[in-house]
This record gives C-alpha cells, structure tokens and sequence, in this order.
C-alpha cells in the first residue's frame, strides 16, 4: 500500500448491512481504541460491545474497500443545514495512504453542491485533528475528551 497516490487507489464505498457489525467494531477498537485508551483509561471490551451493540445501526455506515479489501468505515448523517461526519474510520494498515483525505474532499464536494457544512467531532489526542485542519475545518467548540470541527463545502 506504502506510496500509492489517493488518485490512483481503488477506493470504493459499500452500504454496510447488519452482517458488517463485527467489522464495524473491529475498526472502532483498532482505529479509536489508543484514543479512547489515551482519553478514558482502559478498554473496557464487555462495556465496549454493549455500548455499540446499543448505540449503532450498522445500516447506517458504508464499509470503505481499498483494492477489493475491507479497510474501514464511514458514516455521514445529512442534515438540514449540514453534512454531519460521526465515524471516519481507517484500520491502521490504511491510514497515512490518502484514502481519508480523498473520502473527505469528496465529502466536502458534495457538501459544496448541496450548499452544506461538513461536521465532526474528534478525539483531543487523535492526530487526524491535523489531517481535518488541513483540509480547512475549524474549531467551532471543544470539551475536555473532544473538539467540534466544522468546514465548508469544496474546502
């Protein structure tokens, strides 16, 4: 994977069914699961599954394949006023190769298009602040665990 250009990956974007939940969650534990470490102590695996098995419709997500390979997953809510990015999620053999800066400017262009805002809130520690940044969200609000980041559409 290591050099490959975003232009040139075979990106592609699934609708997620209820099979991909195991899937969905392996992504939290292995993408968010140091920041969660970093921001709330231990992983709590038993507290872990109960909370997404409670929180989370996996019909909701797109299951993003990087060359015919599972590599994470996206889940993008359109609301009145905006785009609202809960879960951009690349396992850690994924990361750092384009794919989320090419999933966000694509998001970003269909915001554009639909005259919208992009949302999300991350993770103090998460070091993808530095990715969003650079493709133009600002800080719009933050917590002690997350900031709120906000861009316009074609950033």
């Amino acid at each position: 994977m290591k050099g490959d250009e975003p232009a040139l990956l075979d990106l592609r974007k699934r609708p997620a069914t209820d099979a991909d939940a195991e899937f969905i969650f392996e992504c939290i534990k292995r993408a968010l699961g140091p920041h969660v470490i970093a921001t709330y102590g231990p992983w709590d695996e038993d507290w872990q599954r109960k909370n997404f098995s409670r929180t989370t419709d996996p019909r909701s997500h797109e299951i993003i394949e990087v060359s015919a390979r599972p590599a994470g997953c996206l889940f993008v809510e359109d609301c009145d006023a905006c785009l609202e990015l809960h879960r951009i999620l690349l396992l850690p053999e994924f990361q750092n190769r384009g794919v989320g800066t090419r999933l966000i400017r694509e998001l970003l262009s269909e915001a554009l298009a639909t005259r919208k805002r992009v949302r999300l809130r991350v993770f103090r520690v998460n070091p993808a602040r530095r990715l969003y940044e650079r493709l133009g969200f600002r800080v719009v609000g933050e917590n002690r665990t997350h900031v709120s980041m906000e861009a316009l559409g074609g950033t």
